[in-house]
């Protein structure tokens, strides 16, 4: 394991040095040997088990120091409270990517916090990051998961747990808001000249390179949220500090997947008051962005600034539309908006399970429309939504059948359904990770049948949908 530390060199205003602390009795219990011969990591190695499970010193491991606006609220130092920035290693393809492991005790900027994660977190994320790069969405990794025999307290006491993950970087809208309101020009000035030599060094190459990063990543911003609204994912805690500047879903806490569907769908418990809900996020996500550009107050004119992020709507809505028009075999020339909010009222009335209702209509036959209907209660209403849907996607170029085959690629059998985490994280408590493993499999292939696995795709049962999640989550 190769590791370089280039975030190491901007100096000790942006971290602390800290060291992983091992958990009592701590075993690795899974890891992701695709992702891993990816990156040149030779798990085997007892040296690099022993750098990861803390038990031999790493050479400049640290924790980040950032601000946020959390809820709505600025707070003006957070940082990686219970995590630990290893290095970066250097992927077959060329590029860095960051290794990070969560849960490795108490850093400076834990606020009185214990630093560790317990095995319940630590499954969800490693689930969810899998889960959302095998639907193509930008996110994290999960590279390895740890669980311990040591207690961690949370509404009860849990199995304490350690979970690395990569990522092309870490650095978050926070990390600018922190250096920007504390009036540190100069590190703000090395923060943008290291996101332009690691994350957009194209963008050196434009006449105003900081313009040019900065419309890439609001076009990476709004691509990623686009991504999760057509896939019917929701993130749970938009703050500034858990959005990352290179456009990747990061900080899994309490997410979830659209099942019945319902625009106004919070997830997270602790959201009391529905900031982050489903139709809420493209909204937040610009809400983000502008706090973003606010830090670029002394380096751009107002106005520069502006046209920045009036980019964002435009690219967010065409991204959206052309994951939608795929989703349901249109093309391009087809009026999306006369069928998507139709079908969407139809969906919320019959409270039609989103991902179950995109996997039928792709083995929807022509003319057979007792497949869809024999699903809904108003019958009539889903019939004429599908003649007038039939009628668009006739005119077509290429064939029914063909179609269908493509949308069966977008459409998940599978998705992470909180009920289906819950179980696994209830047998992975007891010793048990085949539940977990088992899901995972289907998750980090979603479009395939899976024939064997048929019941991890029904729908959630009542007691299922019930579950909450919070941000102990």
């Amino acid at each position: 394991m190769n590791l370089e530390h280039h975030y190491a060199t901007l100096g000790d205003a942006f971290y602390t040095h800290v060291a992983i602390q091992p958990l009592h009795e701590q075993r690795l219990v899974e890891f992701n040997q695709a992702l891993a011969t990816s990156l040149s990591i030779n798990i085997k190695s007892p040296h690099t088990k022993a750098l990861l499970m803390g038990e031999d010193p790493l050479p400049q491991s640290l924790s980040m120091v950032y601000a946020g606006h959390q809820f709505g609220g600025f707070s003006p130092q957070l940082g990686d409270g219970r995590g630990v920035l290893l290095g970066e290693v250097r992927g077959q393809d060329g590029l860095l990517y960051d290794l990070h492991m969560k849960g490795a005790g108490p850093t400076p900027y834990s606020r009185r916090g214990d630093g560790r994660a317990v095995l319940r977190s630590c499954i969800r994320e490693y689930l969810a990051s899998e889960a959302m790069s095998a639907l193509s969405i930008p996110s994290s990794r999960a590279l390895a998961l740890f669980d311990s025999r040591e207690a961690v307290y949370r509404e009860r006491p849990e199995p304490g747990a350690m979970l690395l993950r990569t990522a092309n970087g870490h650095i978050r809208f926070g990390h600018f808001e922190f250096f920007f309101y504390q009036g540190k020009q100069a590190e703000l000035d090395q923060l943008i000249e290291h996101c332009l030599t690691f994350y957009y060094p194209e963008c050196r190459q434009a006449e105003q390179p900081i313009v040019a990063m900065l419309l890439a990543v609001v076009k990476r911003t709004a691509q990623m949220i686009a991504k999760w609204q057509a896939v019917g994912f929701q993130h749970g805690v938009m703050n500034t500090d858990n959005f990352s500047v290179t456009g990747e879903t990061i900080d899994y806490g309490p997410y979830g997947f659209m099942e019945d569907y319902d625009d106004s769908w919070v997830c997270n418990h602790s959201d009391h008051e529905g900031r982050y809900a489903f139709s809420r996020q493209p909204g937040v996500g610009l809400w983000n962005l502008n706090c973003l550009m606010r830090c670029f107050s002394k380096h751009l004119e107002r106005d520069q600034l502006v046209s920045i992020l009036q980019t964002y709507e435009a690219e967010l809505q065409q991204h959206y539309d052309d994951l939608m028009r795929v989703k349901m075999g249109l093309e391009k020339t087809a009026d999306l908006h006369a069928l998507l909010p139709p079908l969407f009222r139809l969906l919320a009335k019959e409270k039609m399970d989103y991902s179950v209702f995109f996997r039928l209509l792709a083995q929807f036959e022509e003319s057979e429309f007792d497949l869809l209907l024999d699903e809904v209660v108003d019958r009539q209403a889903l019939l004429e939504w599908l003649q007038r849907y039939q009628a668009a996607r006739q005119l077509n170029a290429l064939s029914w059948a063909d179609m269908s085959e493509r949308m069966l690629g977008v459409n998940p059998k599978f998705v992470l359904r909180n009920y289906l985490a819950h179980s696994a994280i209830q047998a992975a408590e007891q010793g048990d990770y085949l539940p977990f493993r088992r899901l995972l499999n289907v998750l980090s292939s979603p479009f395939e049948e899976h024939p064997e696995s048929d019941e991890l795709a029904q729908r959630s049962p009542e007691w299922g949908k019930s579950l909450e999640v919070s941000c102990s989550s």
